[in-house]
């Protein structure tokens, strides 16, 4: 059984000022979401009095806000895909934290991970680089398309309807097809990590992980990419609902009879305190026979400190 912390919500930024709004995506981080309260309990630990923060994929600026007056951070600086969302952040940092605005300093465009020279040059100052990044390649990846089909996986109904939220959940899987890691689902967040290796050397990375492939294979990437990795903070959630969990079970089966398969178990739970561990085929399972089934798996927040 896990051991988790209870969920509390951020103290410097009540629910109420960030609810869905037309200025405030109902897809963007929420302050009572487990997510996003477990990555301010990992930041918090952190030790970022003092250091320069660069978050990638700012969001509505939650967590720019709270390494700044939480976490007390020097200053911090960020980027998005979405090039609506620094605005965003900028607009709520300047409303919410007045008094710490002159010390946020945003990267502006459609900024993919910190791919523009722009965003080289600011992370380059950085001492840490803070992220949450998607694990699941798009449903409608060719390549995971035809996976699927070879191992007769299924698609459930409406996997490939592109919603508002969709980028937070899934991410281009064959772009990244050159990262070792990308085989699990960690091609994003690997891209991120050898690019703060060349950037900004020095760097800690403190980044938050859907763990349903096990926290061991996540240490792993991290110690491949010269990191040292320490879980910060971890927290059972809910699997949400929208989220295609057919890239899983096509995980485990590609595995199946080679002797790999009894090391690579995906980490699903059937209840809240982690007590019936279910492996992704048995998700499905037990999805199938009730779809009103609640699934659970581990969310953790890893800092990883650059290794000689």
């Amino acid at each position: 059984m896990l051991t988790t912390d209870p969920i509390t919500s951020p103290p410097t930024t009540p629910p109420n000022q960030l609810s869905a709004s037309p200025e405030v995506p109902s897809f963007a981080f929420d302050p009572n979401d487990p997510w996003t309260a477990t990555f301010q309990r990992g930041l918090q630990s952190a030790g970022l009095q003092g250091k320069k923060a660069y978050e990638v994929g700012i969001g509505t600026g939650i967590n720019a806000i709270f390494l700044l007056t939480e976490c007390e951070a020097e200053d911090v600086s960020g980027s998005d895909l979405d090039p609506r969302l620094i605005e965003l952040a900028e607009s709520n940092v300047h409303s919410m934290a007045p008094e710490f605005s002159h010390r946020f300093n945003p990267v502006r465009g459609a900024v993919s991970l910190i791919d523009t020279d722009e965003a080289h040059s600011v992370v380059r100052d950085a001492d840490v680089v803070i992220a949450s990044l998607p694990q699941v390649g798009e449903p409608g990846d060719s390549r995971i398309a035809a996976i699927r089909e070879a191992l007769q996986v299924p698609l459930p109904n409406g996997a490939e309807d592109v919603a508002d939220d969709h980028i937070a959940h899934y991410y281009p899987w064959i772009e990244f097809d050159q990262y070792p890691f990308n085989s699990v689902g960690l091609g994003l967040n690997e891209a991120l990590l050898t690019r703060v290796r060349k950037h900004a050397p020095q760097a800690e990375v403190v980044m938050n992980f859907g763990c349903r492939i096990g926290s061991e294979i996540i240490f792993d990437c991290f110690k491949a990419n010269g990191f040292q990795p320490e879980k910060l903070s971890s927290q059972i959630v809910e699997q949400h609902s929208g989220t295609d969990i057919s890239f899983f079970i096509a995980l485990e089966k590609t595995l199946q009879g080679t002797g790999l398969d009894q090391d690579f178990r995906c980490r699903f739970y059937a209840d809240k305190d982690a007590t019936k561990s279910l492996s992704a085929c048995e998700a499905q399972e037990l999805v199938k026979q009730n779809p009103n089934a609640s699934l659970f798996h581990e969310v953790c927040v890893i800092r990883g400190t650059p290794t000689p």
